[in-house]
């Protein structure tokens, strides 16, 4: 039985929205820097929830939060690759990569649950990387079992 972990969840969204999109897909991480080059997708882990659903804690639902941003050229191509974005995480299933192994392997797929699309306008419109931007919620629930 596969163990699904995070970084697994983090690669295997990146490799999911690059191919179903073709936009170039980035983990947002410390120091990181949005480049200038549009579109662009970028996956941020938030928080997790746990939810324990035995007594013993023998097995705790995880819910990992995400927040992936869209960062597009124009009001135009912002509202299609928007909708696009929508509909694969409404109705899309993504292949799960066990990173954990070298090379990874697929090991299952998941679903997203899309929970809030947030237009964000420029603070300050001097600064041009900050224009035709949108965050999507997604959340990502799975179940840990102890020993696995």
């Amino acid at each position: 039985m596969t163990c699904f972990h995070e970084h697994g969840f983090n690669r295997s969204l990146i490799i999911g929205l690059n191919d179903k999109t073709g936009i170039k897909t980035d983990l947002i991480y410390d120091g990181y820097e949005i480049p200038e080059d549009r579109p662009l997708i970028t996956v941020e882990p938030i928080q997790d929830e746990f939810l324990i659903l035995s007594k013993q804690r023998e097995s705790v639902e995880v819910t990992r939060h995400y927040q992936i941003g869209l960062h597009d050229v124009n009001s135009v191509q912002l509202s299609i690759n928007s909708e696009r974005l929508r509909n694969i995480f409404l109705f899309g299933e993504f292949t799960y990569y066990d990173t954990l192994k070298n090379p990874a392997e697929i090991a299952g797929s998941f679903l997203c649950k899309l929970t809030a699309v947030v237009p964000i306008t420029a603070d300050d419109i001097s600064e041009k990387s900050a224009y035709h931007r949108v965050y999507f919620d997604v959340e990502i629930t799975n179940i840990k079992r102890r020993g696995i």
